[in-house]
């Protein structure tokens, strides 16, 4: 087990689209109070204040488990890149337009696309949305909130909640 009050763990990903070519490109550092390297399973596990930082966007959590990709050679040099992260705890996605706040999270590297479940929160300036599961695709900028499958009446738990304040502007 590999300890350290900032354990940096650095990869690179190959851009997705030109748009957030800068981004995609950008390493993945994960530091965390504590870092598990499971070798045969190729997963890495950031336990404690765990953040995952990617150009403009912070993946964070209690708990980050990241699964890579069979490593490549290029020439003498042995690559290695995250395919999919994984959140637990407090999970918090900051992106440079919202802030999505989940029980758990998966974030799939490859495909740009993120998940948060659990009465999830999405902010966007002073608009606040709630339900209970988010996917946001990192490329297009779209998302989509759903509420809970098994709906309890009393709690309006089943539906998703949107409140929409007026900028100055519209006034």
């Amino acid at each position: 087990m590999l300890t350290s009050g900032a354990l940096l763990f650095l990869t690179t990903i190959l851009p997705v689209f030109a748009q957030f070519e800068e981004d995609a490109e950008s390493p993945i550092e994960i530091t965390a109070d504590s870092m598990d390297w499971l070798n045969d399973e190729r997963i890495a596990i950031a336990r404690g204040n765990a953040d995952a930082v990617q150009g403009r966007y912070t993946l964070s959590a209690q708990i980050l488990t990241a699964h890579m990709a069979e490593a490549s050679s290029k020439g003498s040099d042995t690559v290695s890149r995250i395919r999919r992260i994984d959140a637990e705890g407090n999970v918090v996605l900051s992106t440079p337009k919202e802030t999505a706040h989940g029980r758990t999270g998966t974030y799939d590297v490859e495909r740009k696309v993120a998940i948060l479940q659990g009465s999830v929160v999405l902010t966007q300036g002073d608009n606040v949305l709630h339900g209970q599961k988010l996917t946001m695709d990192l490329t297009t900028g779209r998302s989509r909130l759903e509420g809970s499958m098994e709906a309890d009446p009393t709690k309006n738990s089943g539906r998703v909640r949107a409140i929409f304040k007026p900028n100055d502007e519209q006034q």
